[in-house]
């Protein structure tokens, strides 16, 4: 059974000969570096060298974070896994092994895992996760987990169970950029916005686009989060636009503002389901894998 999703960034620290993605990809592993000078008799053996050599030594903070995260104790044999190449492109492994440590390798701390390829396009949870620093990072999200089932089943021809991992979140599918378009088509279908089309750039830091009001010519400005972010209506108070704000993971506080907006789930949720017809390719095409999942 299925116990854990997680995601490994397969990078090193200083530059190498050999790309770590490649060296899995070939070696059937997924792991981390952190080697220590003697190798060990065991994981508590190698904890207590990796102490000395790395946190007092060298005060690496990353060091104890990452080895418990793939040693024996979170991870578990069965536990997906998603990696990338340099290239974007995803991976879906499951975890065959006990932790093994691998002298002379340019990983050391390994899991055995075959990975298989993807694509591109996979759910934003998995996106997301991978904007965090941390080497290993479980990804606590059963929309995520229940994806990466249904996707490892198709591309490593197996029969994982689903199990019971309750209704799956749209918001959960979706990247970054889908909600972002979601949220624009749901304001000038229901409030009767217009967008501005080079608003749309990534150097504009503070927004993700304006729009503007055809009756009066008045702009507004929207602020998308995506994942565990909350916003904080307060932090724009002093903005003299219209503001409307969107988080699936929902708000610091309520807004006591009339020109700062908050959208909630349940309004896109519902336009996302009536709106079908509008959507974009990116997101319509996750609204069927929801479809799909769901069945």
């Amino acid at each position: 059974m299925t116990r854990k999703l997680w995601r490994i960034h397969l990078k090193l620290g200083t530059e190498k000969a050999t790309d770590p993605f490649d060296h899995c990809l070939r070696n059937g592993v997924v792991g981390i570096g952190w080697s220590v000078s003697r190798k060990p008799h065991d994981w508590d053996d190698y904890m207590k060298q990796g102490e000395e050599e790395h946190e007092k030594k060298h005060n690496d903070k990353g060091f104890r974070k990452a080895a418990n995260a793939i040693g024996p104790e979170r991870m578990q044999i069965g536990d997906l896994v998603w990696c990338r190449n340099t290239n974007g492109d995803y991976y879906i492994g499951r975890i065959e092994s006990e932790w093994e440590y691998r002298d002379n390798e340019i990983l050391n701390n390994v899991r055995r895992c075959k990975l298989h390829y993807v694509g591109k396009h996979v759910a934003g949870k998995i996106v997301s996760s991978f904007i965090i620093r941390a080497t290993v990072q479980q990804v606590h999200d059963k929309t995520a987990l229940r994806f990466s089932i249904v996707v490892f089943n198709d591309v490593a021809n197996e029969r994982l169970p689903l199990g019971d991992l309750g209704d799956v979140d749209l918001f959960s599918l979706l990247t970054a950029d889908g909600i972002e378009d979601v949220v624009g088509l749901y304001l000038q279908r229901s409030k009767g916005f217009v967008m501005v089309p080079s608003s749309c750039k990534k150097s504009t830091l503070a927004f993700e686009y304006m729009l503007v009001d055809p009756k009066n010519g008045r702009p507004a400005f929207v602020q998308v989060k995506s994942g565990n972010v909350r916003l904080d209506p307060k932090e724009y108070y002093k903005e003299k636009h219209d503001i409307y704000l969107f988080s699936p993971s929902g708000y610091a506080r309520a807004s006591t503002k009339a020109h700062v907006v908050c959208l909630t789930r349940d309004e896109i949720t519902k336009f996302v389901e009536l709106a079908k017809s509008i959507m974009p390719l990116n997101v319509s095409w996750w609204f069927r894998l929801r479809k799909q999942l769901e069945e």
